[in-house]
C-alpha cells in the first residue's frame, strides 16, 4: 500500500517515537480494514490520516503524557531574509528535530502540507478542522519553527 510510508511519517510527527508510530500505523490499517464499508471513496489519504490521528490519541491517552509549548514561549525572528540564509544541506536534521518539538496543533498541519504535500482541503479534512484554521496553524507553526531554527544558529 502506497500510503504506509506517509502514515508512518505522520505518525512519527505525532508520536515522536518509532515504536509508537509503528503501533499506530498497524492499528490504523486494522481499523481502516474494519471500517472499509464506511469509506466514501474520496481522499483515501486524509481518511487514513484521520484514523491514524485517532489511534495516536488513544495511544497517548494510555500513556497519559502531553507536553505542550505555547506560541508565547518563542521569540520572533529578527532577520527578514532568514529562509534565504539557511543552508538546507546542513539544517535538514535540525529542521525535522525542531518540527518535532512543536505542539501537535502546529506540527501536523506543517507536516501534512509542507512535507507530505497534501492540499489545504485534504489536510483540513484529515485533521477535522476548517481550512481557515489549518492555514492559521500553518502560519503560526512556521513562525514557531523559524524562531526555533534562529535560536540554533551560531551568533
Amino acid at each position: 500500500m502506497a500510503e504506509i510510508p506517509v502514515l508512518y511519517r505522520v505518525a512519527k510527527r505525532i508520536m515522536r517515537n518509532d515504536a509508537d508510530a509503528e503501533d499506530a500505523v498497524g492499528q490504523t490499517l486494522l481499523a481502516a480494514t474494519k471500517a472499509w464499508d464506511a469509506f466514501d471513496g474520496r481522499h483515501c489519504r486524509s481518511w487514513l490520516i484521520t484514523i491514524l490521528r485517532n489511534e495516536c490519541a488513544a495511544i497517548g491517552r494510555k500513556r497519559g503524557s502531553r507536553p505542550e509549548i505555547t506560541i508565547e514561549e518563542s521569540a520572533e525572528p529578527v532577520a527578514e531574509d532568514f529562509w534565504q540564509a539557511v543552508e538546507w544541506s546542513l539544517v535538514g536534521d535540525q529542521l525535522m528535530a525542531a518540527l518535532d518539538e512543536l505542539p501537535a496543533d502546529y506540527r501536523l498541519p506543517i507536516a501534512l502540507c509542507d512535507i507530505e504535500e497534501l492540499g489545504y482541503e485534504e489536510a483540513a479534512e484529515a485533521l477535522q478542522i476548517p481550512v481557515g484554521t489549518l492555514k492559521s496553524r500553518i502560519f503560526r507553526g512556521r513562525k514557531l519553527l523559524r524562531a526555533r531554527l534562529i535560536s540554533l544558529q551560531p551568533n
